[in-house]
């Protein structure tokens, strides 16, 4: 026997799995008219909203946003780049520290990362419409895991 589980189902990864593929296709799909990826958009809305939250006014870094994405640094610059490009962020030498780079939105970002936020809610309000009533479990499940993996 090569798994403890008599059909597929029973796992919960590979439920985990198929959930997340189906919700991944549908953020792609709802974000392919604005010319996002899936990892585009949560850079580019995580350095929006890390952003409007900045109190001391520092700026936002590159390894700050990576680690609020739970990207990887390497990835985060890749894609940071390829937002650059389209002129939907700009990046500058942080003041103090000559290794960091903080990240900005442009007023083109902005707009985007909104029009895409509220795309991106709607399609997980529908696709998670089935399970609302036991949305804070669910909710507090996630939070769980991300917590207990991320440490």
């Amino acid at each position: 026997m090569s798994s403890q589980y008599k059909n597929a189902h029973e796992s919960p990864g590979h439920l985990l799995w198929q959930v997340t593929t189906m919700w991944q296709k549908e953020v792609r799909r709802v974000l392919d008219p604005l010319g996002l990826t899936p990892p585009q958009f949560v850079l580019l809305h995580g350095c929006l909203w890390l952003n409007e939250r900045d109190t001391d006014g520092k700026g936002v870094t590159q390894v700050q946003l990576a680690h609020f994405a739970n990207v990887d640094v390497n990835v985060t610059s890749q894609v940071l780049r390829a937002l650059e490009k389209r002129g939907l962020i700009h990046r500058s030498r942080h003041q103090t520290d000559t290794r960091a780079n903080i990240i900005a939105t442009t007023p083109e970002g902005t707009e985007l990362a909104n029009r895409g936020i509220q795309l991106v809610e709607e399609a997980d309000r529908q696709f998670f419409d089935l399970v609302s009533d036991h949305k804070e479990e669910y909710m507090d499940i996630m939070r769980k895991l991300i917590k207990n993996k991320s440490e």
